[in-house]
């Protein structure tokens, strides 16, 4: 099994979260240096290498864990302190940015908000009133709809655990991650069939985003054959993912391509060293950048570019340090 203490996944986090902030930086400024920067980078790529890393973690803590309760009470210790933090404190922060009044703002939409959000129901209210009228977007907190996903694959994790004991392991997997790419495959058919874009929003849920999870959840539990054979399977994964990208659309091998090279990454590279030891940023950075990307664009900041790029900068890794030693790993240590 691998080195619990000296592998990559900090590291890899960090940068899909950076990735992630570089992407919604452009996308929510529409400034053009910063656009055509960000087009070296993937936030889709991100985002499925996050479910990923999720997929193969999770079912290790889940198999470390004494008791389902013990599991649970981890995952909720992990991801809910700084989940209810970024939506409350927002959420109340923002009403000086709102061009409501007091009473107008802490109103019944206030309370949807708050409610709907810490149900991660985001897409139901997304919006404060008067916060961000004027920019591009309005919506406050963007990047939390794939909490919701996570939450419910921390849910599928026991009961995809039982069931592959009740089986065989690797032919439980493969059904899943073919009825996955089933799904998406559809939703995508559907989409250029009616021009409809609601296929391609619930071609992004959780159906689809399981085969990513599985991908990391497969790899872990065949951590051992997959080392064994690092090499060979790790070349043949970058040829995959160079023709699907470059070539011919080949999105079947596409999740489970991906997994062997962010899983290869994180545990056959050469140890990078111990980033953590600074504190887990990454979640902090991912819960908390969008926020303010917009406070920034609503004020302007990003007009002396270089300025507001170091301003912002230093802002977010203040949050994220701040949530991680004040927020996040005190419940850690409960």
């Amino acid at each position: 099994m691998i080195d619990r203490y000296k592998n990559n996944f900090d590291i890899l986090r960090l940068f899909l979260s950076l990735t992630v902030v570089i992407v919604h930086l452009a996308d929510l400024s529409q400034i053009d240096k910063l656009m055509a920067f960000s087009s070296y980078f993937s936030s889709v790529i991100a985002v499925d290498s996050f479910f990923i890393v999720s997929g193969f973690l999770i079912f290790m803590s889940f198999d470390k864990s004494s008791s389902y309760i013990h599991y649970f009470l981890k995952r909720v210790r992990r991801i809910a302190p700084a989940y209810v933090s970024v939506i409350i404190i927002s959420a109340i922060f923002l009403y000086f940015v709102s061009t409501k009044s007091f009473d107008e703002y802490f109103s019944l939409d206030f309370i949807r908000y708050i409610v709907f959000n810490l149900f991660t129901l985001n897409f139901i209210q997304p919006t404060l009133l008067g916060v961000f009228e004027q920019n591009p977007l309005q919506a406050v907190n963007g990047a939390l709809w794939t909490i919701k996903i996570e939450v419910i694959f921390y849910i599928l994790v026991p009961l995809i655990s039982y069931i592959s004991l009740k089986s065989s392991r690797l032919s439980i997997y493969i059904t899943i991650y073919l009825l996955a790419i089933f799904y998406s495959l559809t939703m995508i058919w559907l989409f250029n069939t009616t021009n409809n874009e609601i296929f391609l929003k619930l071609e992004k849920q959780i159906p689809s985003q399981l085969a990513f999870f599985i991908s990391g959840a497969l790899l872990y539990h065949f951590y051992q054959e997959f080392k064994s054979n690092v090499i060979l399977i790790f070349i043949i994964s970058i040829i995959i993912l160079y023709i699907h990208h470059k070539i011919i659309d080949i999105y079947i091998l596409y999740p489970i391509s991906l997994a062997v090279f962010i899983i290869s990454f994180a545990t056959q590279l050469k140890y990078l060293g111990n980033l953590s030891k600074f504190g887990d940023l990454s979640f902090g950075i991912y819960i908390w950048h969008f926020p303010i990307i917009q406070i920034f664009i609503n004020y302007n900041l990003f007009n002396n570019l270089l300025l507001g790029l170091s301003l912002f900068l230093f802002t977010i890794l203040s949050i994220a340090l701040i949530s991680w030693h004040y927020i996040e790993k005190p419940f850690l240590t409960v």
